[in-house]
Order: structure tokens, then sequence, then C-alpha cells
């Protein structure tokens, strides 16, 4: 089975909310942490710093990994694929600056988030201290 690799930003303001991101996906919107796709001879941290470049415009500061999933689940797009998921809370610098008219964002506090993606969900429950961090 082939493995899908991606990392999750987990920007955090002084109000203690987090950015979260609807992306226009495959022709319907979707509602995220920031982050995604781990490329070919990337690091994880490596690509995080590009992916919030890319879909925000910030350039991440430092980083401290938050989560890891910890249990089975099946690609979202790729069928035939097991993710392996990562988190990391980032520090940044710079204003947030769309990249992409496919791309909105909100600073929500975690109860107030409806995520698309199960892993998601989970880590908006460990935000909320609702979820054992294993």
């Amino acid at each position: 089975m082939k493995w899908i690799v991606r990392v999750y930003g987990l920007l955090r303001d002084q109000h203690g909310r987090y950015l979260v991101l609807e992306e226009y996906f495959r022709g319907s919107w979707i509602t995220k942490f920031p982050g995604g796709g781990v490329e070919p001879q990337e690091g994880l941290l490596e690509a995080l710093y590009r992916e919030i470049n890319e879909e925000l415009g910030l350039s991440v500061r430092r980083a401290e990994h938050f989560y890891t999933i910890h249990f089975y689940q099946r690609s979202y797009y790729h069928a035939q694929a097991r993710l392996l998921a990562v988190y990391y809370r980032v520090f940044w610098e710079g204003e947030v600056r769309l990249t992409s008219p496919r791309l909105r964002f909100f600073w929500l506090f975690p109860e107030l988030m409806a995520l698309t993606f199960p892993v998601d969900r989970y880590v908006q429950r460990l935000l909320m201290g609702e979820a054992p961090a294993e």
C-alpha cells in the first residue's frame, strides 16, 4: 500500500484562534488547516515551510511538532493509499497574503471549526483538550 505524507501548520493568534483555510479543490470547498503534501526528496519541515509560504505568503520562523497520526486513515483523495499526517505549531512573520483565489482563511476558536478531514477533526479535539495525544 502506498503512503501519502502530508504536513499541516497550526497557526494561533494572540486571542487563541487558529487559522483555518477553505480551499476550492476538485469542484467543492474543503476546510482544513494550512499545509499539504511532502514532495519527493523533501523533508517534513522543508515541506511545511514551503506550504505555508505557498498558501499564506508567510515566512515560518520556527515550528514545533504537535501531533503525528497514530491511527489508520485512508487518504481522502487516493483510494489505494494510507495517510501519514504530521501537525506542527507554527510561529511566523508577516501578514497573511493568500496566494490563490481558490483560498479563503478564517481565524477560529477550535470549538467553532467545521473541518473536512477526519485527522484534522481529531487535531481539533486535541486543541480543545477532548482527545488523548497518544
